[in-house]
């Protein structure tokens, strides 16, 4: 019986009203064990964190950046080239990453979170074991996934997109002792998968190097850009006309033939150089009589120094012409021009005749 009020006697006058009324009192943990609880909650989300940043930051960072960086002897740049060089393996670590320290958050966290929270709610009169329990429960989920949405998910996010070069750089060679120490799980993991879409969904998988932006993507991405400093007005331009070559044809950009300045081996050489020279123009297409019967292509500097001949003949100085289909698609004739090294041509019809002139 003394030992029955001695134990009375130590419990806190708090926890007394719950005693009464039946409840069980509220056990405290020691102020360690509770600090430790906390610091594994911060572990778990700083964990899921790290694979968040690596994840986009792999994806984000440039190859050109790396290659400045490797040509400077950067060691890290290399190991993160690496990681690009397999970056179907890598995704899936960051992938497996964010998924156990998930899991663990949501296994550990709230469980320490609750063991907390259950005792100090008699502090504001709360006595009665269920309500207390199922209140800590509701708190500490609202409260794990905060943690782990805003600093687990959002905050390292936006911290790798905005800029990926110095995350990756510091967490590249973490990312790969974590793949190597898991390889037979990601492998397992991996091949799982490809057998449920092959066999099971028959779909082929996409590996995430493969994945590239559409063309209606890219244009919608260059159109949302004209917010941002990074990409300039005529930058935008110069794309949007590389994105619109497969749409266009050659008679699209042609110079009309009407508006061709040409040279004519039937006019006397001063008649050319005048006509050269009010043009302004460096290339000229080398005609006999009209443009249907062109023969060649006469460059400025060639025909003015061709000016101190005395017996001038333009023929000797006339580098070959390409004769396009004025139908042809720009990113045909872009290839064209590269292969053959031109950055002239004449635009034709279907019967041979001259419509036009193009030029890089």
């Amino acid at each position: 019986m003394p030992d029955r009020a001695s134990d009375l006697m130590n419990i806190p006058l708090i926890f007394l009203p719950a005693m009464m009324l039946g409840s069980v009192a509220p056990h405290w943990d020691p102020p360690m064990l509770v600090l430790g609880k906390l610091a594994a909650i911060a572990a778990l989300v700083a964990l899921n964190a790290f694979f968040v940043a690596c994840e986009f930051s792999i994806v984000k960072v440039r190859t050109t950046q790396l290659d400045a960086l490797l040509e400077q002897g950067n060691l890290r740049a290399r190991s993160v080239k690496h990681v690009r060089a397999h970056l179907d393996a890598y995704l899936s670590a960051t992938q497996l990453g964010v998924t156990l320290a998930s899991l663990a958050l949501g296994w550990i966290g709230e469980q320490s979170l609750v063991s907390i929270l259950q005792p100090a709610l008699a502090v504001v009169h709360i006595y009665s074991y269920a309500v207390a329990t199922s209140i800590a429960i509701a708190l500490a989920f609202a409260g794990i996934t905060f943690l782990h949405i805003v600093f687990g998910e959002l905050a390292p996010k936006y911290i790798a997109i905005s800029d990926p070069l110095p995350v990756a750089l510091r967490l590249m060679r973490l990312l790969g002792a974590f793949y190597v120490l898991f390889k037979p799980a990601i492998w397992l993991l991996n091949k799982s998968s490809n057998f449920l879409l092959r066999r099971v969904l028959r779909l082929q998988p996409i590996r995430a190097s493969e994945l590239a932006h559409s063309e209606e993507e890219l244009r919608l991405i260059l159109e949302q850009s004209e917010k941002s400093a990074d990409v300039t007005p005529l930058g935008r331009e110069l794309v949007f006309n590389v994105l619109d070559l497969r749409d266009r044809v050659v008679r699209d950009i042609m110079t009309p033939r009407g508006e061709i300045v040409y040279l004519d081996l039937e006019d006397d050489f001063e008649t050319n150089v005048k006509k050269a020279i009010e043009s302004r123009h460096t290339r000229f297409p080398l005609c006999r009589e009209n443009l249907d019967n062109t023969i060649g292509l006469v460059h400025i500097k060639e025909f003015l120094q061709m000016m101190r001949d005395p017996h001038p003949d333009l023929l000797k100085i006339k580098r070959d012409l390409v004769p396009v289909p004025e139908m042809m698609p720009l990113e045909t004739l872009l290839k064209l021009f590269l292969n053959k090294h031109a950055h002239l041509a004449i635009a034709v019809d279907e019967f041979g005749g001259t419509v036009g002139m193009v030029t890089l």
